[in-house]
């Protein structure tokens, strides 16, 4: 193991500088070779316990490959997570000076996480506690009055709340519970949480087939958060370096530091519950590591697929707050209101001939049937949709899903298989009422 031989080398470099103080070795901070940390921490500065930090010595480890993640801070791009060796100095007023000797590095490569050590005497772990804690500050997002949304995730992460509230089509009894949960609990469920001695952080999962409005759902909800004072905290999992723990463990410290009330959003979260992560993310939804922002935090995560998350999910008080599942078109006055939503100022009266070919379909292909049908027209050089255009647009899109789901149905896999090379064909009932077929 990778951590074995660290501990290793990091023993033997103590015994040549302190070959008779006693020492104990420590799993350690990874954010304590963080560019930022180490760019911020200067020589000089006072930890509790009335010890000083003196700065660090960078060491040659023959079982580490220095290298460094980067990322934005403010405006700058900056060196961020490292993995290295390194001395660190401390003293102390009527003691001796001491130092620490530290490393870091990745484990494996499929996961970007950094794992580190660090030998400490057995007298110092308190110094040492004190200056991992100054780190871990210096490197979590701050959050500040003057931004409304903080984005954790790579430079072109980006998440914009214009969508505004009445922009939402869903059935009305839906948005009602929505915003009346997020509200009840900002105004009045703060104050229940700390009366029973409870971190307060409330969690609402968004579950739906895709095309569902989720996303759109989302940035209204952040929308409506904004308008009465709150931070938003958005998890973006669409940079290189994916959907990780790291990041929503990020986005918990941030909220934690923050002292305003926080909606912190995580769009499809199944994305997250890989290997060892899963347990990660299910202890904070178990509330084992909760965010404690006394302002309050409510967590709004969406996925197309909660049995992922955990087949457990529903039946667990707790892990998620409150399930609302967000349905594809019910009705024929749902239908309607999408389709004068999208069709806009083309909109005509005879469109409605089209509103039970909708029924069962996610927003999606609302949007996207009146969209095609503009580009239909604009074609033909016709200034105004008329239901032939309407039509054909919605008869191409069932043709390519139709297509797509035969695809996917006479797939065949490409090579060897167990079963000597045939295809078995499996179905299952999925939570939202449909069947998949796998192959």
């Amino acid at each position: 193991m990778q951590y074995e031989r660290l501990v290793e080398w990091a023993k033997g470099v103590w015994e040549e500088r302190w070959p008779n103080r006693k020492y104990v070795t420590i799993w350690a901070s990874a954010e304590c070779s963080n560019m930022i940390a180490q760019n911020q921490i200067r020589a000089g500065r006072k930890l509790r316990g009335k010890a000083r930090y003196d700065g660090l010595q960078s060491l040659d480890c023959p079982v580490i490959v220095p290298i460094s993640d980067y990322g934005t801070r403010g405006k700058k791009m900056v060196l961020t997570a490292t993995a290295g060796a390194y001395v660190f100095k401390f003293s102390q007023e009527n003691e001796d000076p001491f130092e620490i000797i530290y490393a870091s590095s990745y484990f494996d490569d499929d996961v970007q996480d950094l794992t580190a050590v660090a030998i400490v005497p057995v007298d110092k772990l308190e110094t040492w506690a004190a200056f991992e804690f100054a780190c871990a500050r210096a490197v979590r997002p701050r959050i500040r009055r003057r931004r409304d949304v903080y984005i954790i995730g790579g430079t072109d992460a980006f998440f914009d709340p214009t969508v505004d509230w009445d922009d939402v089509i869903l059935p009305d009894e839906l948005k009602n519970d929505l915003s009346d949960d997020m509200e009840a609990f900002f105004t009045k469920g703060v104050d229940i949480y700390r009366q029973l001695k409870l971190a307060p952080f409330r969690k609402l999962l968004l579950a739906g087939v895709p095309g569902t409005g989720k996303t759109m759902l989302c940035a209204a909800m952040a929308k409506l958060a904004i308008s009465h004072g709150r931070i938003v905290v958005y998890v973006s999992g669409s940079d290189r370096d994916g959907a990780s723990f790291e990041k929503i463990q990020r986005a918990l410290q941030a909220v934690t530091a923050a002292r305003y009330p926080v909606l912190l959003i995580v769009e499809e979260i199944d994305a997250y519950l890989q290997g060892d992560d899963k347990a990660r993310v299910l202890n904070v939804l178990d509330g084992v590591e909760s965010p404690n922002n006394p302002e309050g935090a409510l967590l709004l995560a969406t996925t197309n697929y909660p049995e992922v998350i955990d087949e457990r999910i529903a039946k667990r008080p707790g892990r998620l707050d409150r399930i609302f599942v967000i349905p594809t078109i019910q009705d024929d006055q749902h239908a309607e209101q999408m389709l004068r939503h999208y069709m806009a100022d083309q909109w005509q009266e005879d469109h409605i001939t089209v509103v039970p070919q909708l029924i069962d379909q996610p927003g999606a292909f609302v949007r996207e049937a009146a969209l095609h049908a503009r580009m239909l027209a604009a074609h033909e050089h016709r200034t105004e949709v008329t239901l032939e255009f309407l039509q054909q647009s919605i008869d191409s899109l069932v043709r390519q899903l139709r297509a797509g789901n035969d695809f996917l149905r006479d797939r065949r896999p490409i090579g060897l298989s167990n079963n000597g090379g045939k295809s078995k064909k499996v179905s299952r009932q999925n939570p939202f009422g449909f069947r998949d077929e796998l192959v």
